[in-house]
């Protein structure tokens, strides 16, 4: 892989939103994996360090904790938008809005990544 491969393969994840790996947690910082390569033989990591109240799941709105707690029950956006008086279109709004936040990719991700930190329920 050339460096301007890399670079676009680079792009296209951010793009993509894909889930940065956790590489290391402590109290003062927490290092993620952005990118990780191979190229020409050496291997090659970008990592962001960030504070934990840089942490975005602790961004999350109040009506985006709402949905995440009835997304942990199992229930689908018609049912969920049914139960906070929204369409199923705003529900999947904010859950978009979520995954971009926690770079998830999946409603079982989100719930991992909240229950990981805490941040499920109050």
């Amino acid at each position: 892989m050339t460096f301007h491969e890399m670079l676009k393969s680079l792009l296209n994840q951010n793009q993509t939103s894909v889930s940065a790996k956790l590489l290391k947690q402590t109290d003062e910082a927490i290092d993620e994996v952005l990118f990780d390569a191979e190229i020409d033989g050496d291997r090659y990591y970008l990592v962001r360090r960030r504070s934990p109240s840089e942490d975005p799941a602790i961004n999350l709105t109040n009506r985006e904790q709402e949905i995440a707690r009835l997304i942990a029950e199992g229930l689908p956006n018609k049912i969920i938008g049914k139960q906070l008086g929204i369409s199923p279109w705003t529900v999947a709004t904010h859950l978009r809005r979520m995954f971009g936040k926690l770079g998830v990719n999946t409603r079982a991700a989100l719930i991992a990544r909240l229950l990981e930190d805490n941040l499920l329920f109050d």
